[in-house]
């Protein structure tokens, strides 16, 4: 039997006892995108409120809206996740750090990683909204303009390209389309190829497989002046690609994309292989949407180089990082117009 003292003493400890310090500072939504990676290859949508040393919120698939997991979790003061789970099944960790935040964990099919920030205010949301419609008028003339056969920024067009309306990092459908091109126009079939052509740079003006290959079919038809704008739009696009700062012809040489401050700057899934592709490396593993030390997003792609018979001549392999910001600039400039939109019709 206990004792009064014993109970009293119980009561103390208990009360002694340490308890999850509230996590000042982090109160609030917090955001966050989810790459593709491996067999979960949707894109996802990570949201998170914090209240003290608790929070909660949603995974949601941006490609199946109904699909929706929740997520729940505690926070010790300094932001770090003291419990995490994703749909009451799934364990992981989570962090907040100033005014970023990262989330890893496991759903029984692959990992999944999310870093992301603190979601921004209304006043922020319209800004990204307005230039937005600023960068989606900049594309248009630049793309009049290399229509025209006038002197075009190539760089700047692909770094416009994001704020499209269809613009998509992963964009599958046009590179379907591109490949199915492609086979037309070895068959001498452009007849076949010019309008599937047209519906890839509809979606992709900035890829260069499809101008060189409609260069290829109008030179067929005899069409030289018209041939050689669409072989300055291929080359222009490639070369902003490749000789920037970080491409294989500018200041770094063979080192190009062996660090962050020296990556391929890129704005959609092929540019990478395209990148690959010029430099005769084969990717062996990839890392997705890593955080930079300056806040940039990287791809990172660990490969070997290959020779033109598909031999491996680097035993040890490189790295190349790929900046990928433009494509959290792109879907984040997208939930913005998608928000100001909702807000008008409320």
């Amino acid at each position: 039997m206990r004792t009064l003292a014993g109970l009293v003493g119980l009561s103390l400890c208990l009360a002694l006892a340490p308890h999850p310090a509230a996590a000042a500072g982090f109160d609030g939504r917090w955001i966050a995108d989810i790459p593709a990676i491996g067999r979960c290859n949707n894109p996802a949508l990570l949201t998170v409120v914090v209240a003290g040393d608790t929070f909660s919120g949603e995974v949601e698939d941006y490609n199946v809206s109904t699909s929706r997991l929740l997520v729940t979790g505690t926070l010790s003061a300094d932001g770090r996740g003291i419990a995490f789970t994703v749909d009451h099944r799934f364990g992981g960790t989570i962090s907040f750090r100033g005014d970023r935040f990262e989330a890893m964990w496991g759903n029984g099919v692959c990992e999944r990683h999310a870093a992301g920030d603190r979601a921004p205010e209304a006043a922020a949301i319209a800004v990204a909204a307005e230039e937005r419609k600023q960068r989606q008028a900049a594309y248009a003339e630049e793309i009049r303009r290399a229509q025209a056969g006038e002197a075009v920024d190539y760089a700047k067009m692909r770094a416009d390209a994001v704020y499209t309306r269809d613009w998509q990092f992963f964009d599958g459908r046009a590179h379907g389309l591109l490949v199915q091109a492609n086979a037309s126009v070895k068959g001498k079939d452009c007849a076949q190829a010019m309008p599937v052509l047209d519906q890839v740079l509809q979606m992709e003006f900035t890829s260069d497989s499809a101008h060189a290959l409609r260069a290829e079919c109008l030179r067929q038809a005899g069409d030289a002046a018209k041939a050689k704008i669409e072989d300055d739009i291929a080359k222009g696009l490639i070369h902003s690609l490749m000789d920037g700062w970080g491409g294989p012809h500018g200041l770094l040489g063979a080192a190009a994309g062996a660090t962050e401050e020296s990556a391929y700057v890129v704005d959609t899934y092929y540019e990478e292989e395209d990148v690959l592709a010029n430099r005769h490396i084969q990717a062996k593993t990839r890392q997705t949407e890593i955080r930079g030390s300056n806040g940039h997003y990287y791809d990172l792609i660990h490969g070997v180089a290959i020779s033109g018979s598909g031999t491996a001549v680097d035993a040890q392999g490189r790295d190349i990082y790929f900046d990928i910001t433009a494509f959290v600039t792109g879907r984040a400039s997208r939930r913005a117009a998608a928000q100001v939109l909702q807000a008008q019709l409320q």
